[in-house]
């Protein structure tokens, strides 16, 4: 059978995440695992309009045996852990693809898990290998394992993927930045921020503007298509620089699910072009979806994953429609459409609905995030050429403009409470709303 859409492969992806989610709710909730059959029930009716309603219900049975092949009887207590660091920080990182010595036994654990360093201001970096020691805890949130450990080490084994964001700690620690507003911003850490301004932040429903995502992964690839563009470049040339530049800030920032899922995205989307082969939006984040399930089955229940396909996915299928209108327009829409996109997830994590989410994200996007994130990458420019005066200039500029954004979220977080909405009401409206997903699916695959 034919596919009747441009985009199969999201459906595909919505098959294998309703899959996954089945078999871990059917050993933790019972009653939640019959309101997620029915809706998948709802999902797959829609979508054999679009779709192989064989190839559907495939994804969905592979979303199923996934979940069932991550380990999850692993019994916490004294364990030793080795892995390649994925994402690096001060004080906690994540590792994955390793090993777990249990009882005597060494036993593959391909899984990410979340360490907890012995020491708590101590960096690591992508691509480094670690060794831990500790008590091991088994959750039902992402990253699935915790260590905590009591001694631990690590040494270089992927130099080039550690360098990026070694190279930024330390610009951003030289001039004073790397605890600000603008360090944030670009490294896509909010955990380096005052704990008052990460809650406000929060609270705001801003949070998603320090997540490297689109907007920044955007933003650097324009900056590196315009400095290329410089040079007298082949457009294949051009693309695979851009590509790789782009990687490089990426491991720079952890990297966290949503920035490899905008890089995964971007770097799909440049595969296609540079064999002239077109794909539609739709269905390269339905590949990159998949790809990520299918290397990491355990993401699954990350709420990051969930908050950045579930908001792209949206912004995807609604934002075409409003192209003939001006960009104010389109602005005031992209922050509706992902607010809207991330309610149900938001109500069943947190709780909470920011009624300042969306004029918010207008209004900070153009007055802080941009101005940031431009003066960041202008200052380590500038600091290679070794321009020290306007280093100088640029960094007191961000510690100014990083106040100015404290001052602002403490005023307008008194100002505005987040709403809460639990129990039944909360249930009520992620329902509906996930249902509104679909059926815009459909909807907009068949227009006339």
């Amino acid at each position: 059978m034919k596919s009747n859409t441009e985009f199969p492969l999201i459906y595909y992806l919505f098959a294998i995440i309703l899959g996954g989610l089945s078999i871990l709710l059917a050993f933790s909730s019972p009653a939640g695992t019959i309101a997620l059959l029915s809706l998948s029930t709802a999902a797959f009716l829609i979508s054999q309009r679009s779709v192989n309603r064989f190839l559907w219900l495939a994804f969905f049975l592979a979303g199923l045996s996934l979940q069932m092949m991550v380990p999850r009887k692993i019994e916490p207590g004294g364990i030793e852990y080795t892995g390649y660091v994925t994402r690096g920080g001060t004080g906690f990182v994540e590792a994955s693809e390793g090993k777990i010595l249990i009882n005597g036994n060494w036993r593959s654990l391909r899984d990410t898990v979340q360490i907890r360093l012995s020491k708590s201001n101590e960096e690591l970096y992508t691509g480094q290998i670690i060794w831990a020691a500790g008590n091991m805890e088994v959750r039902s949130i992402f990253p699935l394992y915790v260590i905590d450990s009591v001694a631990d080490g690590h040494f270089e084994r992927f130099r080039l993927l550690s360098l990026p964001g070694r190279y930024s700690r330390d610009k951003l620690k030289k001039y004073g930045l790397l605890d600000t507003m603008a360090g944030s911003v670009f490294l896509g850490d909010r955990r380096s921020m005052e704990s008052g301004t990460r809650n406000e932040v929060s609270n705001l429903g801003v949070a998603h503007l320090f997540a490297v995502s689109g907007l920044h992964i955007g933003m650097m690839y324009l900056f590196a298509n315009y400095a290329l563009s410089r040079f007298l470049l082949g457009r294949r040339t051009k693309l695979m620089l851009s590509v790789s530049l782009i990687f490089l800030y990426t491991m720079a920032t952890g990297p966290s699910i949503s920035a490899m899922r905008s890089f995964l995205m971007l770097a799909i989307y440049s595969f296609f072009k540079f064999i002239d082969y077109r794909q539609h939006p739709l269905n390269v984040l339905g590949l990159t979806g998949i790809l990520m399930m299918l290397s990491q089955p355990s993401i699954i229940v990350s709420i990051s994953f969930q908050l950045s396909f579930f908001a792209t996915a949206m912004l995807l299928i609604f934002l075409p429609v409003f192209t003939e209108h001006n960009f104010m327009f389109q602005a005031f829409m992209t922050g509706v459409i992902a607010q809207i996109a991330v309610i149900p997830l938001s109500l069943n994590v947190f709780g909470t609905i920011s009624v300042a989410s969306i004029p918010l994200t207008i209004l900070m996007v153009p007055l802080f995030i941009i101005p940031s994130y431009i003066g960041v990458i202008s200052l380590m420019i500038f600091d290679a050429l070794n321009f020290g005066p306007i280093c100088d200039f640029l960094a007191g500029a961000l510690k100014q403009l990083s106040r100015i954004f404290e001052i602002s979220t403490e005023t307008i977080s008194g100002l505005i409470p987040a709403m809460r909405l639990e129990g039944v009401g909360a249930y009520l409206v992620s329902l509906s709303l996930l249902f509104c997903v679909f059926f815009s699916l459909w909807h907009f695959g068949h227009k006339p």
